[in-house]
């Protein structure tokens, strides 16, 4: 049963959401959300039907009647649970262009908020296709931002329906009075978002709002080189910190790793000078001199988005280290310190998915997990269907990710093991194919993230700087990988590989990945799923029907699913 197909529910844009707000999200079958008059505010609109494609076998007219579903599943990815407040962040890079510009987002202290949002239209969702309701739900990683506790915690307790507690920083400490507000981040100063007032705004003179974020089109057009409008919300950063209590997915959910679970900032291994900024008292808000903002912006524009030089380090760490040794070094403000914000190693961040009130316990992760630091597991949602989740974490360091040889010949026996029992197997990993592509030797310092350091690692596709997917030497599925075989030619050697289903890259993207022979034929090839985030627009997540023709093909319904916030909060 290697030939299948693919319906595909088109992507639309979702708003910001906001806590308690009745649910208006579902599926993009029923509808979309668009900015449909070109006045940068979002309305719903007409749904969008399925779109056949038959790019790996071949669409037979009477299939829909002898249809018999496998299992229905949502994929939620890249939610980015942020303390907007730590110490540990470094939203002032922002202002250095690529690859620092998902250093300051203005909606990321909502993140909880935006989660329990797409909880609430997950749980109870029925499939447009089949009817079926919802057996489970797998996190394809970056459910964090920044590998912190209290982010970890945020995460299982919003999924698992517990009281959530959004506020970081524990008031009194630190020289802080006991009665200062539930937000001590970024805000305002002519350099990040302000939601309480934008004098000035109407004439085009914002002196409030960071460029890009104020309510005047003209302003933000002339100052960022971007057509948006930031609306002003009073009283937003107060209120979204506020505790509440989560709805939960009421089915089983699966964790993994991504880069921002196992990597400070997706990019640097944990060690301790970083855990005692993160529990400390300053918070970093500033350069020290133009001359020191262009020093680094000059690393940041150099190798460092090529992972081949020690400007990564530099640029991310050195402001908050050199702040540590002296206070006065750069502008920095006093916060309320919590040890709950301390960063995690790998062991550490599997070990809290076993204090949980929802199914399974543990969320897949086992007790070889917890001893190994490494996330890859496998489990069984029906008797004749796999679901093997990997650990692209790039442990040395680097957003991107790659496969260690250890875990790639331990997926080789799975596989294996899965053709052996006759079963369908979906892989899922938190980097797509060609996003695979880290090498062991990091541009990082070494710390102490934990997993499989291995110096030998498999890319996705090919090796870093290469454009073309890398020849596939092998056919045999029986035959052992060899040290340079890549994450694609593994997959594409065994026929009971149905698809790939990732997240990283904070877009919808779908692709056949075929193998050598004529459309139509068993084992013609898998399709890679890689859905949009949480944390940047559209704040969407998708549901996956895989269906049994009973014709010798499957077809695969990928459904866009948006959270319950309304298009215009009001």
């Amino acid at each position: 049963m290697g030939a299948f197909l693919l319906g595909v529910a088109a992507p639309a844009e979702k708003a910001l959401a906001q806590s308690g707000s009745p649910g208006s999200g579902g599926t993009t079958v029923r509808r979309t959300i668009l900015d449909r008059n070109g006045d940068n505010r979002l309305e719903n609109a007409p749904g969008e039907d399925y779109v056949v494609r038959d790019d790996l076998g071949s669409a037979r007219p009477d299939r829909k009647g002898r249809r018999q579903e496998k299992v229905f599943f949502a994929q939620m990815t890249d939610i980015h649970i942020t303390d907007e407040q730590s110490p540990l962040r470094v939203e002032f890079l922002d202002r250095l262009g690529s690859p620092f510009t998902s250093a300051y987002r203005p909606q990321e202290g909502v993140s909880t908020r935006v989660l329990n949002e797409m909880v609430r239209e997950l749980r109870g969702l029925t499939s447009p296709a089949t009817g079926r309701s919802l057996d489970l739900v797998v996190t394809t990683g970056d459910s964090t931002d920044n590998t912190q506790l209290n982010e970890v915690r945020g995460l299982i307790d919003t999924l698992d329906g517990q009281r959530v507690e959004p506020d970081s920083g524990v008031p009194g400490t630190c020289g802080t009075s006991e009665d200062d507000g539930p937000y001590d981040g970024v805000r305002g100063d002519n350099e990040y978002y302000e939601p309480d007032s934008s004098s000035g705004a109407d004439e085009g003179n914002n002196t409030e709002d960071g460029p890009g974020y104020s309510p005047n089109r003209e302003e933000n057009r002339r100052e960022a080189g971007r057509s948006n409008v930031v609306r002003d919300f009073r009283g937003l950063f107060e209120q979204m910190n506020r505790d509440f209590r989560a709805a939960g997915l009421g089915v089983p959910w699966y964790g993994m790793f991504g880069n921002h679970d196992g990597l400070v900032q997706g990019n640097q291994p944990r060690n301790p000078a970083l855990e005692e900024i993160a529990v400390g008292c300053l918070k970093v808000t500033g350069f020290a001199t133009s001359e020191d903002e262009q020093r680094l912006r000059e690393l940041a524009g150099g190798d460092l988005t090529a992972g081949q030089s020690r400007t990564g380090d530099t640029v991310l760490r050195e402001p908050l280290e050199e702040t540590l040794s002296d206070p006065d070094s750069r502008p920095a403000r006093t916060v309320p310190r919590d040890d709950r914000r301390r960063p995690l190693t790998k062991q550490d961040f599997i070990r809290e998915h076993f204090e949980t009130a929802g199914e399974p316990v543990g969320h897949g992760f086992t007790e070889e997990n917890l001893e190994s630091g490494q996330g890859n597991y496998s489990f069984k949602p029906e008797e004749d269907l796999r679901f093997v989740v990997l650990d692209s974490v790039a442990e040395n360091g680097g957003a991107g990710g790659n496969i260690d040889d250890p875990q790639f010949r331990w997926l080789h026996r799975e596989l294996l093991e899965a053709e052996e029992d006759r079963e369908l197997v979906i892989v899922f990993s938190h980097h797509a194919l060609e996003t695979m592509d880290e090498p062991p030797a990091s541009p990082f310092p070494p710390g102490d993230a934990g997993g499989e350091q291995s110096p030998l690692v498999h890319f996705g596709e090919s090796p870093p700087g290469v454009d073309e997917p890398a020849p596939c030497a092998l056919e045999d599925p029986e035959s052992e990988p060899t040290p340079d075989e890549t994450l694609r030619c593994l997959l594409l050697r065994h026929p009971s590989v149905v698809c790939l289903v990732s997240g990283h890259e904070h877009e919808h993207r779908i692709r056949p990945v075929p193998r050598s022979g004529p459309i139509g034929e068993t084992g013609s090839g898998f399709w890679q799923i890689v859905t949009a985030s949480h944390a940047d627009w559209p704040q969407q997540s998708r549901a996956i029907d895989l269906v049994d023709n009973r014709d010798g093909s499957l077809s695969i319904f990928a459904t866009i699913v948006d959270h319950g916030a309304p298009p215009d909060p009001g």
